[in-house]
């Protein structure tokens, strides 16, 4: 039986993500090499999602949040993206025997793919009010919900009727440490 896992499209390209300092990500990309390498010693076969950020606002956009997102072209957007991924979900999962769905694995804190964890807030304007500007960056916050892709993803999972769970990258590392018995 082969093991197949959907991974957000940052994690195998971190290229993708909105330019920031890495320092900053010292502790997700330790969990993403680890994640990585128990991928491969177990053969679990990979398939990435679309990045909506990247596609719609490409290598030099900003950060944005979650409120940014929201909306139904965005929506409508990740929709579109998900459709082939979502049809192979459907081919794989026909075939039980032959095949074990894993899960899907987002990447917390993100406007977009975070599964219990996305950015918030009031962010947008005009950028030449600098003082305007800093008075939102120090009011944005994190949040314990979904992001908008993953939103979209889990909303098409159920009109399906498919039981795919998904999973924080810490999540899915227990997940593969423990086997058959790990989180669920």
């Amino acid at each position: 039986m082969q093991k197949i896992i959907f991974v957000s499209h940052c994690i195998l390209n971190k290229a993708a993500k909105v330019e920031q300092d890495e320092s900053e990500l010292k502790e997700e990309y330790e969990l993403r090499a680890r994640l990585l390498e128990e991928i491969v010693r177990q053969d679990v076969q990979v398939i990435q999602l679309p990045c909506p950020e990247f596609v719609m606002y490409g290598s030099r956009r900003w950060g944005h949040v979650k409120d940014q997102f929201a909306h139904p072209f965005y929506r409508d957007t990740c929709r579109k993206l998900f459709e082939p991924v979502l049809m192979q979900i459907e081919e794989y999962a026909g075939n039980p025997k032959k095949f074990q769905l894993i899960g899907i694995v987002s990447v917390e804190g993100s406007p977009s793919c975070g599964r219990s964890l996305t950015c918030r807030g009031d962010w947008g304007g005009e950028l030449s009010d600098l003082d305007k500007v800093q008075k939102k960056v120090k009011r944005l916050m994190m949040e314990q919900e979904m992001g908008v892709f993953m939103e979209e993803i889990s909303r098409m999972l159920r009109e399906r009727n498919i039981q795919l769970p998904i999973f924080t990258m810490q999540e899915t590392v227990a997940y593969l440490c423990g086997g058959e018995n790990g989180k669920e």
